[in-house]
């Protein structure tokens, strides 16, 4: 009897605790999935930009599983405007299903048939944000991991610096008020 009452205790601590690294991962509120398509009319960075659309108007997104240096950061602006190149008068379709706590909609965004998020970590201006992993689909699982690899290996972008520093680890920095470190 004890045995079993620690084993339902321990898988209760288990569901509790995947529960949590659920909810740390969403950093937002999910919804109920749509798509979008529209054109996009501003990009202040390389994974945000502002979508407008005939059927929800105007809809800010944050790309979905990749991750561009902070504003301040070394390659902002080269990601801002390889975004803005992959984008720039183009039919762009955006499948959102969650806001985040910016008031963004995160989706998964596409230019005909490439994959938005996947071209800015394989041209070296993105990491892959793998603490959203659950998020992202199974090609986007095993695709943005290797196109970061492969950026990496061929020194582009963000990976011609030594040890460039991750955009989670600079917002870190910065909400213990150590900002001026991020590089």
């Amino acid at each position: 009897m004890l045995s079993i009452s620690r084993t339902i205790i321990r898988q209760f601590a288990l569901a509790l605790l995947m529960t949590g690294i659920q909810a740390a991962h969403a950093e937002g509120r999910f919804h109920r999935p749509f798509e979008v398509t529209g054109s996009v009319l501003m990009n202040p960075d390389g994974d945000t930009l502002k979508l407008m659309t005939d059927e929800r108007g105007l809809i800010n997104i944050r790309l979905s599983g990749a991750d561009t240096p902070e504003t301040g950061q070394a390659y902002w602006r080269s990601a801002r405007n390889y975004l803005r190149s992959l984008v720039a008068g183009q039919k762009t379709t955006a499948w959102c299903y969650k806001e985040d706590r910016f008031y963004r909609q995160v989706c998964h965004v596409r230019v005909g048939n490439r994959d938005v998020g996947q071209a800015m970590i394989e041209a070296g201006y993105a990491w892959y944000a793998f603490q959203f992993s659950p998020e992202l689909t199974r090609e986007q699982r095993l695709g943005y991991p290797e196109a970061e690899r492969q950026a990496k290996a061929g020194r582009i972008g963000i990976w011609q610096e030594p040890n460039p520093m991750a955009p989670w680890e600079c917002r870190r920095l910065k909400r213990t008020g150590k900002g001026q470190l991020c590089r």
